[in-house]
């Protein structure tokens, strides 16, 4: 006997999409936690360019996911309205954004007979099976999602490095042909305006072709320049009277056996008068506030492996940690899947040091895991914190020791 629905149920449109999707996966038979599936739903509005509609119901649905392993899925049950109250949609755009999902190939739904989602559970109270959302698609193309992202990355961080090319080659061009009282770059000005600027959102060959056009204009203009004018070339040329061309017709003056200024003997004190003064008298490689920054966060976020592994359990999901290197690379994982910018991460790993910035990260998490406890204060932005507790960490206005104690003792973990 199995618990597969033959038809749509809850007087739901049936989706040829939605029955080939439930078709092609089954439910993993490993755990899988709510990072995993956050991370996957993030990918996904990525990669499938989902509006925002559909990327707060499906980051929704992955926050909602209880982390039960049930037989038949990876299974969550909010109603509208609780899906209502946590991105504020309303009802009827939760309802057209289930169809879109469904149609995309990341959820099925799994309903009752009239439409209600809710837990399944034995005479033991153990949950056995769901009705509501199947998140299995999501998790089962996890990985074509993340290489769709990367990809997709990939193209954007071309496309601005291609669109800061053509900028600085219209630039030359505009400022070879700058000064024209003979009018004899016209007619390489309109030809210019002729040549099509790329959208944003244009292929990398649309911009390579504005590129190459522009070169050859400002070949063309070079050519014209030169020509008419072959001092410009070279100013110190003859013919024109460059900066070293002037001789002194007088002879010099000055003695040669007459005493000269000397130096002043070498000191051992900085050169506050040149950008020497910013670096440290020794290490000349790290400017004098970025060594005063990574010690203000060194003091400030501990290294105490045994006080870190008390106080966040979330490390204890990824199996022995025996280095604080660890925990801070586990950390920096943790911070990125819960959707914080990758540049925001490299600034904090910039002014405050990588192991300080993953092990924020690593607090930030299980801040964010012991809100969404019963009892617990929610954090609505994890990234958003922090970026704030970087920016107090760097101005020495928030050690985290304190609290880490607290969290632990808050376990009954014995730290010392």
């Amino acid at each position: 006997m199995t618990h597969a629905q033959s038809n749509a149920t809850g007087r739901r449109r049936d989706s040829a999409t939605s029955w080939r999707v439930g078709k092609l996966f089954d439910a993993p038979l490993f755990a899988v936690s709510r990072k995993e599936l956050l991370k996957a739903a993030r990918d996904a509005v990525r990669a499938l360019a989902l509006d925002r509609s559909e990327r707060q119901l499906i980051e929704c649905l992955a926050v909602c996911f209880g982390e039960q392993q049930l037989a038949h899925g990876l299974l969550c049950w909010p109603s509208n309205t609780q899906i209502e109250k946590k991105t504020g949609m309303s009802e009827r755009t939760i309802r057209r954004t289930i169809v879109k999902l469904r149609e995309r190939g990341v959820i099925v739904m799994r309903d009752s007979a009239n439409g209600k989602r809710f837990p399944i559970s034995n005479a033991k109270g153990e949950l056995v099976d769901a009705r509501g959302f199947d998140l299995t698609p999501l998790h089962a193309r996890a990985a074509e999602f993340a290489e769709r992202a990367r990809a997709l990355d990939i193209e954007d961080r071309v496309r601005r490095q291609l669109r800061d090319d053509l900028t600085a080659a219209r630039n030359a061009l505009l400022d070879l042909c700058a000064e024209d009282p003979s009018g004899a770059y016209a007619e390489i000005l309109a030809r210019a305006k002729v040549v099509s600027r790329p959208s944003k959102a244009a292929a990398p060959e649309e911009y390579a072709t504005a590129i190459e056009a522009y070169v050859e204009l400002a070949e063309e203009s070079r050519a014209v320049r030169y020509r008419v004018d072959p001092s410009a070339e070279s100013p110190g040329s003859a013919g024109h009277a460059g900066r070293h061309s002037e001789q002194k017709s007088k002879p010099s003056t000055e003695d040669c056996n007459a005493p000269r200024h000397r130096s002043p003997p070498p000191s051992d004190q900085p050169d506050y008068s040149s950008n020497d003064a910013f670096r440290e008298r020794k290490g000349g490689d790290v400017r004098r506030n970025e060594r005063t920054t990574l010690g203000t966060a060194d003091r400030a976020i501990p290294k105490d492996l045994a006080l870190w592994l008390a106080a966040c359990p979330e490390l204890g999901e990824w199996g022995t940690v025996t280095t604080i290197e660890r925990a801070a690379t586990l950390g920096a994982q943790f911070i990125r899947a819960c959707g914080l910018a990758r540049h925001a991460f490299d600034a904090a790993s910039t002014r405050l040091g990588a192991v300080n910035a993953g092990l924020l990260g690593l607090f930030v998490v299980q801040r964010h895991a012991d809100g969404e406890q019963r009892g617990g204060t929610p954090i609505r932005s994890p990234g958003g914190l922090f970026v704030m507790l970087a920016r107090e960490i760097e101005r020495g206005r928030h050690p985290l020791e304190k609290e880490l104690i607290a969290m632990q003792r808050r376990r009954g973990r014995n730290w010392r």
